[in-house]
């Protein structure tokens, strides 16, 4: 039998190396997804570690008693035992101590936190030495950073005390990468406050202060100290560990920690279950592309095998008639098979190493190494096995066929349910996948092969229409004497071998279509979404005195507002209530980045949120206030309840100050002068509102305010802010709780303005707020909150106070809210708050600004604490499992083109000859030469016409159940259709090749029936 299975090879060679080659293509398709899978799960690894914030990597073990003495090396302490005990395999454990406190020196004091932490030395320089441990009787040596130093005026040898210790400075740090996990984000070393002198040395005077390992204190009670232990999970770890082991680590870390009463404290899962489920999507979507390339090798090579087959009928007919047994016939098919197919496996798996190195050096953010494993074997394997399958699977049918029908020269057809069943199945399937992929959520199960399970039956059903179609316009064709047209189109529609090369064609060209499409939607999607979340070119988030610091520093770095706008953001679109936008709307058109998705213009918006202000600010300069009022009420009545003045005002960095006359000049019946400190408007300030304490109103009150004055501190050279007649005015002032309380106004010599507050207990002072901005403020709304243009709508102001916006405008989304929010103008928002500081604030870029724009926005004491990009965002979203996997499925694609090639000169090659002996007998009866062409080109049309139909058809079924996110959302709507020009800069190459495959297999087969007609 082995002579006989060798024989057969050397006759057919042409066929075995068609079936070594596919099944190598199926062996390498099915090793390079688990290869490219697991290099692609590592690089999303390091991505992940390279943005996570510090807390994500470590888990945090502390003592839960704090003992007396100088913090340091607990390394020999209980604490430190048992933290080893409770310290999986594979972390890396930095034990520390830290005690909080005040630092005070010849210069001034602060406040930190006095640290010991195995390993600092390494990562700062030192100017000095590190501290080191000493004798009871000396003084304990720290080292300070060079902020802390300059703040408490010392330098190396000096002196301080820390508590009540005093403490010697052996070493001034500077650290040397502040963005190292080792610091704990801004835990160890603190960001500048804002609006303070700061250098290019990261860092503030509340940086930790390091102190030795050991230090004995003569008062062991002066400092209480902490032990803490921070285990950080490594690259290697992470690299070497499944999540799932992982996360079982942590859950026992977490339960054994907390009965040592250590606790353990980590954001560390949720780390490992975004990265879980990213390498679920990549696994799913690589699954996808890898299992399509080896269906179409399968359907390759069942379509080729199965052309080859029906050449050979008659002399499988022969073979029976002369007794040979069938099990015999089908040892010599499977043994002629199986040997292709074993050397398969082994080169199946090297070349596939080799494709995923070579797509994993082109689509992975990092360089990552790529290795054959068990696994790889095992999925090679699967793919050459499955391809002996189709072989024997397309000879099944001969091998099973009556001796009547083998020696026929044109197969018996198939009839009845055994023609249709396999159209029914893959119809079936593939209505399943749709109608799970329609029905929302996750897409998973069937869902996830829905474009795939619908491409393949309508290709199926398309291909028996083609055939159809094709035997009755050739046969119409013929008839009228269009004889090379007609003959083609009856050629391909009457050898049942053209069906499923048509449907594999159609699948292909189909499936290439969608996946560009899809990539290039995801490309789009991925552009539209960063532009949405980011708000402008870049967006740098700082720290600021106040609202009113940031907006005055942004103007002086940008003065004609060319290229910088202040915005102050709060809430987020998952939280509960409306997040809020407030822009200096002067630049919001300049410097935001315009998206259709936002319904309206940024121009128009910014138009509407400022109208001109109802009023001008009240601004006054003085040390001192002096307001002149007359109280009314009966002093017996009210008893021991206080009626007391308050006046808010902004400072010039605006912060808000409240001011409060002192207890003994609580407010009296009559009239008099009421004085007030206010250094804060030595430069300048502005009045925000004037309120009148009385938490218990006993009796009727009524107070009149006839003028307020300005002086210098020392009561000299005073000047008047506002007179009678303009605090008479109503249209000056807005009265903040109408409840029980009424405004008015006293006209003539004694004009005032008079507040009276009717007989009551009271919560909130009573008072009026000045009307230097729309109230309520202009807004523009997202339509998701339902509220229509002129309707007012409640939400949570830029200090964090309830209040209400009256609509102007209505918009779809908003910059950086996406879908729910509003945006206000921050000028205005500010004069109306009365609270201190809420939300981020931010410093919006244009293109345009200056390289060293984080340089001018220090210099005004702003303090940098982000800064990010439109096109970093977008790159983030790149290296996202979903964006991975969509790159492997068009190489997929890709390669699906070259397999559709190489089953059409399978198909040509088991029909040539059969072909080319009638086209030389038709020849010989005076065919014209024109008309012998094949036929090749007439499957390619079809396929790229139902191609086209059917990529149009999976298209609008599935679009919406494309998973194009990690965290699968965006607050912009994914596009509908792709880019026509990139997708025909795909499509059209590959239709090319496949026109020019045909091509040349019409000449083979002309220049052959040249050569045996003689003509």
């Amino acid at each position: 039998m082995l002579t006989i299975i060798w024989a057969a090879l050397a006759a057919r060679r042409a066929q075995a190396t068609a079936v070594l080659l596919l099944a190598l293509l199926a062996s390498a398709a099915a090793a390079a997804a688990p290869s490219y899978v697991a290099a692609a799960g590592q690089a999303l690894w390091r991505y992940e570690l390279s943005t996570a914030q510090p807390n994500e990597l470590r888990v945090r073990l502390a003592e839960p008693v704090e003992y007396p003495g100088m913090p340091g090396d607990p390394n020999r302490t209980l604490f430190a035992g048992k933290v080893r005990e409770l310290t999986p395999a594979g972390f890396d454990v930095v034990l520390g101590a830290q005690s909080g406190g005040v630092a005070a020196g010849r210069a001034g004091t602060v406040t930190s936190n006095l640290t010991y932490r195995a390993g600092v030395c390494e990562r700062v320089t030192v100017t000095g030495a590190c501290p080191r441990a000493t004798s009871r009787g000396q003084l304990p040596e720290v080292m300070v950073s060079t902020h802390t130093a300059a703040r408490l005026g010392v330098v190396v040898g000096d002196q301080f005390t820390f508590g009540a210790v005093p403490v010697r400075v052996a070493g001034v740090y500077q650290p040397l990468d502040v963005k190292d996990p080792f610091w704990l984000g801004e835990e160890i070393i603190r960001p500048p406050a804002a609006d303070s002198a700061s250098g290019s040395i990261p860092g503030s005077a509340e940086d930790a202060i390091f102190s030795a390992e050991s230090a004995l204190l003569v008062d062991d009670q002066a400092i209480l100290f902490r032990s803490t232990a921070d285990l950080y999970a490594t690259e290697q770890l992470l690299d070497s560990r499944s999540i799932p082991d992982l996360q079982a680590t942590l859950a026992v870390l977490k339960r054994d920690g907390g009965r040592a009463g250590y606790g353990a404290g980590t954001s560390l899962p949720g780390l490992l279950d975004r990265v879980t489920l990213q390498r679920g999507q990549l696994a799913d979507g690589v699954a996808l592309g890898a299992g399509l390339l080896v269906l179409l090798c399968w359907l390759v090579l069942f379509v080729a095998v199965g052309s080859a087959a029906d050449q050979r009928r008659p002399e499988q007919g022969l073979l029976l008639l002369r007794g040979v047994q069938r099990r015999r016939l089908w040892a010599l098919a499977i043994g002629e098979h199986a040997v292709p197919v074993l050397v398969a496996i082994p080169l199946g798996c090297l070349a596939g190493l080799g494709a995923a190195t070579l797509l994993a050096a082109h689509t992975l953010p990092t360089h990552v190494d790529v290795a054959v494993d068990a696994t790889t074997i095992g999925f090679a394997t699967i793919g050459a096995v499955g391809a002996f399958a189709a072989v024997l699977l397309a000879q099944a049918r001969m091998m099973s066929a009556p001796v009547v029908d083998l020696l026929r020269r044109v197969p018996a057809r198939v009839r009845g349910w055994r023609a249709t069943i396999g159209d029914v199945v893959a119809v079936s399937i593939a209505v399943a996948a749709v109608v799970q992929l329609r029905s929302g959520g996750s897409p998973s199960g069937l869902a996830l092969v829905a474009p795939v399970a619908g491409a393949l039956a309508a290709a199926v059903l398309l291909a028996r229409v083609a055939m159809i179609a094709g035997a009755a316009v050739g046969a119409a064709l013929l008839a009228r004497g269009r004889t090379a047209v007609g003959l083609a189109l009856v050629q391909v529609a009457r050898q049942p071998r053209f069906r499923p090369l048509i449907a594999l064609l159609t699948v292909v060209v189909a499936m290439l279509a969608f996946t560009v499409a899809t990539s290039e939607v995801a490309s789009a999607a991925y552009r539209d979404r960063a532009v949405v979340e980011v708000g402008a070119p870049r967006v740098v988030e700082v720290d600021a005195t106040s609202r009113s610091h940031l907006l005055t520093a942004v103007r002086a770095v940008d003065p004609e507002g060319r290229f910088a706008m202040a915005a102050v953001v709060s809430g987020s679109p998952a939280a509960a209530g409306t997040p809020l936008l407030a822009v200096d709307s002067g630049r919001l058109a300049t410097v935001a980045a315009p998206h259709p998705s936002y319904g309206a213009s940024l121009a128009d918006i910014a138009r509407d949120i400022h109208p001109p202000a109802p009023g001008t600010p009240v601004r006054l300069r003085g040390g001192q206030l002096i307001m002149a009022l007359s109280a009314d009420f009966d002093a017996e009545v009210f008893a021991g309840n206080r009626v007391r003045l308050a006046i808010t005002i902004s400072g010039r960095n605006g912060t808000r100050v409240v001011l409060l006359v002192l207890p003994r000049d609580d407010i009296k019946p009559g009239r008099r002068d009421y004085d007030l400190q206010v250094p804060e408007c030595a430069q300048e300030c502005r009045l925000v509102k004037i309120e009148i304490e009385a938490p218990v109103v006993s009796g009727q009150l009524k107070v009149q305010f006839e003028e307020l004055r300005a002086a210098d501190a020392d009561g000299q050279g005073e000047t008047v802010v506002l007179t009678g007649a303009q605090l008479a005015d109503p249209q000056r002032w807005r009265l903040l709780d109408p409840v029980d309380t009424f405004l008015g106004a006293a006209s003539g010599p004694k004009a005032a303005l008079a507040i009276e507050i009717a007989e009551n207990r009271r919560s909130k002072p009573a008072g009026v707020g000045v009307v230097d901005a729309p109230f309520p403020l202009p807004v523009y709304l997202t339509r998701s909150k339902g509220t229509a243009v002129g309707g007012s709508h409640p939400y949570d102001g830029v200090d964090g106070t309830p209040t209400n916006g009256s609509v102007r405008g209505l918009v779809d989304r908003l910059p950086r809210l996406g879908g729910s929010g509003l945006i206000v103008d921050l000028e205005y928002a500010d004069r109306l708050a009365v609270a201190s500081q809420n939300g981020n604030e931010e410093v919006w870029l244009a293109r345009s600004a200056p390289a060293d724009i984080l340089d001018r926005l220090r210099a005004q004491g702003l303090v940098v604490r982000s800064d990010r990009t439109i096109a970093h965002v977008r790159e983030g979203f790149d290296r996202q499992g979903a964006a991975l996997a969509l790159r492997f499925n068009v190489f997929a694609a890709l390669a699906g083109v070259l397999i559709g090639a190489a089953g059409m000169v399978a198909t040509a090659s088991a029909d040539q000859r059969a072909r080319v002996a009638m086209l030389v007998a038709l020849r010989r009866q005076g065919l014209p030469p024109r008309a012998v062409r094949g036929g090749y080109g007439w499957p390619v049309v079809f396929a790229v016409g139902s191609g086209a139909l059917v990529t149009l058809v999976i298209w609008l079924l599935t679009r919406g159940g494309q998973r194009l996110f990690s965290d699968g959302r965006s607050p912009v709507p994914i596009p509908d259709f792709p880019d026509v020009g990139r997708l025909l800069l795909f499509a059209v190459p590959a239709v090319i090749v496949f026109a020019l495959t045909a091509v040349v297999l019409g000449r083979i087969v002309a220049a052959s029936v040249r050569r045996r007609s003689g003509r």
